[in-house]
């Protein structure tokens, strides 16, 4: 399985970095390359929550079906793949101060294919590692456009 991971922090406090990501109508703007984020099924946060994803990766489109496996509340998430690419998609989040926090966020995948998939998964790497690296500063971009934004932040 190959990993991409990257560590970034944001000027916003960890519970609205967090509310921002649970909420999954913001994955198209900041997940590089999503082109669709659907949630199948009666929950469309926490743990359980599933979602079709539709992600172009290089030269490649890719569909996923997501299921959230972990939700610890401002701290961490880590979605799994049930279905299409072997993935994982970890974020964990912590504080540093009162008005910034870190994101990590770790990518694993795995193509099927045996001798074939690992070809192609290496080929991938690099394209995965740009997306995923891309898709860090967008967040990070996007939590603090969200945070300054917020009524209560205007007082």
């Amino acid at each position: 399985m190959s990993e991409v991971h990257f560590e970034t922090t944001c000027d916003a406090p960890v519970d609205v970095a967090f509310e921002y990501l649970d909420d999954y109508r913001h994955v198209l703007d900041y997940w590089h390359g999503m082109v669709s984020y659907t949630p199948i099924g009666d929950l469309n946060q926490g743990l359980g929550s599933t979602f079709e994803a539709v992600n172009k990766v290089g030269p490649s489109t890719l569909t996923t079906t997501l299921r959230t496996t972990v939700w610890e509340k401002n701290s961490r998430v880590v979605y799994e793949s049930v279905s299409g690419m072997d993935t994982i998609t970890v974020f964990e989040f912590s504080a540093l101060g009162e008005n910034r926090c870190r994101i990590d966020l770790r990518v694993r995948f795995r193509l099927p294919g045996g001798v074939a998939g690992r070809a192609m998964e290496k080929a991938l790497a690099p394209f995965v590692g740009s997306a995923t690296r891309n898709t860090a500063d967008n967040l990070v971009r996007e939590i603090a456009a969200y945070h300054r934004a917020r009524p209560e932040r205007r007082r």
